[in-house]
């Protein structure tokens, strides 16, 4: 078998699995070539045309609407059509080698009748190119659950945040020093003090300083959290949820003396890996935090709980590619479950910062909304402007930190998060 026959009918059976299945892109990419003897420019490939048709699904799927209304979106044919217009539209791949080998690979794996059908397709949309306006294609087949969950902003918004899946998201560093960062020799934007967003693309392990553990990958919406709690030298800082890492490696970073807790074993053995290139000496805990004992009280909490995820659409499109919607009514019940949990572990005149990656008013501001309902000694301690900040205009008028995908192109971009910080006054 031909190699570019080989890739594409790999690319094919991972655009299927993630469809239908809740595996992230990584792990089925992983997976899906470890048994294939392929060079680096075969995994870069597959993976590309990957990522590029899920981040580009919503317009791929208008391309084919207009020229065929008959096609079995289960069937692997299907898959192997999208991401041949993935390569032909996005990566101006010439379009005869592209149907040519999609049309060998469909030999390999399916019925004349389907060779026929995606061959006569593929062409039929070849000629009529130019007449394809890829910027006009703006209706939204987005998944329902997820328009249903954003409803509440406004149009432009909306339309924002569906334009912000299919842009590749900078690259974050937080650097342990700021006197690492001179030592990068790649194009890049300072964040903060001590973060950048680099510029170009590059292999992170050929960084400098990634042996020697100066620096870590995280987000630049995901480093906030940890700023918000202010001098922590030396204080006794529950993190809740901490794998793979990155903010507890910043309350090290800053002197705390952390409890780390994850439920994941898998996660834990990353963050263990991650600690172990940063030379931190860090116990991590697997155990389900919410059966923790409640008699050692901590300074600070850190609760980052498990949530949809729907901040990081850039970083992770698959979430609205895939065909099976998440339980968001799990994830709202356990995130009040642990901020309940969180108020019992938690000192006199504490603080709690509650933070998740979502753009869900239920996953966000709902959830602080109900809590400080049912507990009546805790307040809203409002995240502060300051001028050395990138962030004040994501600031609400209630004091929250609220980011959409969309926002911070000067530095790069971000992630969607929510941030809330939650003082104990009793």
């Amino acid at each position: 078998m031909g190699k570019g026959i080989e890739t594409r009918i790999i690319i094919g059976k991972i655009l299927k699995k993630i469809r239908e299945t809740s595996i992230n892109l990584d792990s089925c990419f992983e997976k899906s070539i470890e048994n294939h003897k392929l060079s680096e420019t075969d995994r870069r490939f597959i993976y590309n045309v990957t990522i590029t048709t899920i981040r580009n699904i919503n317009t791929i799927e208008q391309i084919l609407e207009n020229f065929t209304k008959k096609i079995n979106k289960k069937e692997i044919s299907y898959f192997l059509i999208i991401s041949a217009l993935c390569q032909i539209f996005y990566l101006k791949l010439k379009g005869y080698a592209v149907i040519n080998s999609t049309c060998e690979s469909l030999k390999k794996l399916s019925s004349k009748k389907s060779i026929s059908f995606a061959n006569g397709l593929l062409r039929n949309i070849e000629r009529n190119k130019k007449n394809i306006i890829l910027n006009v294609l703006k209706k939204s087949k987005h998944p329902i659950w997820f328009k249903n969950n954003i409803k509440n902003l406004s149009s432009n918004k909306r339309k924002a945040i569906y334009k912000s899946v299919t842009n590749k998201p900078s690259l974050h560093i937080y650097f342990k020093s700021n006197k690492y960062i001179k030592l990068i020799n790649k194009k890049y934007i300072k964040t903060s003090e001590t973060s950048i967003a680099l510029k170009q693309n590059c292999k992170i392990i050929d960084l400098p300083g990634y042996n020697k553990g100066n620096w870590w990958i995280q987000d630049y919406a995901a480093t906030i959290p940890v700023k918000l709690f202010g001098n922590i030298k030396n204080k006794k800082i529950l993190d809740m949820c901490a794998a793979p890492g990155g903010k507890t490696f910043q309350l090290i970073n800053l002197g705390a003396k952390v409890t780390a807790y994850d439920i994941s074993k898998k996660r834990i053995e990353l963050m263990k890996a991650n600690a172990k290139r940063l030379n931190y000496n860090i116990k991590i805990i697997e155990n389900n935090v919410l059966k923790i004992s409640e008699t050692i009280k901590y300074d600070a909490i850190l609760l980052d709980p498990p949530c949809t995820s729907t901040g990081t659409i850039k970083r992770n499109p698959e979430i609205l590619y895939r065909k099976i919607e998440p339980d968001i009514n799990y994830f709202i019940e356990l995130q009040y479950n642990m901020l309940i949990k969180a108020s019992k572990l938690l000192k006199k005149s504490g603080t709690i910062i509650y933070s998740v990656c979502s753009l869900f008013q239920n996953e966000g501001i709902n959830q602080i909304k109900k809590f400080l309902l049912e507990k009546n000694n805790f307040s809203i301690s409002k995240i502060k402007l300051d001028k050395s900040c990138n962030y004040n205009k994501l600031i609400t008028n209630e004091g929250y930190f609220q980011s959409y995908p969309y926002d911070l192109y000067n530095i790069g971009g971000i992630d969607g998060f929510f941030i809330a910080k939650l003082i104990k006054e009793k």
